[in-house]
């Protein structure tokens, strides 16, 4: 009877810690998030948005994301994620595909963007660096028109984010910067600045808030300002 209270301990525990790695990111729960924002730059002025996004642990070795947004600037976009991932002694490392659709309907205007990296995640720190490409073409094209469309077939995408906090915690912060968020791919000497937090409220819900800035010509060292967002919403996990 020793023996096998033994081995059930051994069995138990063995079971246990793959189910601990798998959930210290917060993935082994499908959840559904929505979010409103306020934001200004120099192109649309003021406008508000509206988001839905969806978290999708498919498998312990892949997970999925998904991703829309509406604009009160007539503006819409389509986002997915892709990630295998590979599960280390202390955190993971992970193949990202992003594929976004952008419908920018106030200037008759709609892209795609793509993008594939590779990145490595543990309880501080979350980072990726990849290959990302561009095109664009006129909504409503005329053979009457000398219109054509705008193809960017080469930028470098990088995601560098530091969390105060391991992410089993009952809320956090972190900083980010970044040249692709779920919803816009930018130039790579064009980053995001990002500020993040989260608390989790009860066992389902969790409140979330992020700031955005975008300035431009850092390359050039021209300090101009051209936009920034404020973001609050909640996700409710399965």
């Amino acid at each position: 009877m020793k023996r096998l209270i033994i081995l059930a301990i051994v069995v138990i525990g063995f079971r246990a810690l793959p189910l601990q790695a798998h959930s210290v990111y917060r993935d082994s729960t499908y959840s559904v998030g929505f979010a409103c924002s306020y934001a200004y730059n120099e192109t649309y002025e003021h406008y508000g948005a509206f988001s839905v996004d969806a978290d999708l642990p498919i498998h312990r070795y892949f997970e999925g994301e998904v991703n829309v947004r509406l604009l009160t600037a007539n503006s819409y976009d389509l986002g997915g994620k892709f990630r295998p991932k590979f599960i280390l002694p202390v955190g993971e490392l992970y193949l990202e595909t992003q594929i976004l659709y952008n419908l920018i309907r106030r200037n008759s205007l709609h892209g795609v963007c793509g993008a594939f990296s590779i990145g490595y995640r543990m309880d501080y720190v979350q980072v990726h660096i990849g290959y990302g490409t561009r095109s664009f073409w006129p909504l409503f094209k005329s053979t009457h028109t000398s219109e054509t469309s705008v193809h960017e077939p080469h930028n470098l995408v990088y995601y560098v984010e530091v969390f105060a906090r391991p992410h089993t915690s009952s809320w956090n912060i972190s900083a980010c910067v970044t040249d692709m968020t779920e919803y816009q791919m930018e130039r790579m000497f064009t980053p995001m600045f990002i500020l993040n937090s989260y608390v989790n409220i009860g066992a389902h819900w969790r409140i979330t808030a992020r700031a955005l800035c975008k300035p431009v010509g850092l390359s050039n060292l021209t300090p101009s300002f051209y936009g920034a967002e404020v973001r609050v919403g909640g996700y409710y996990r399965f």
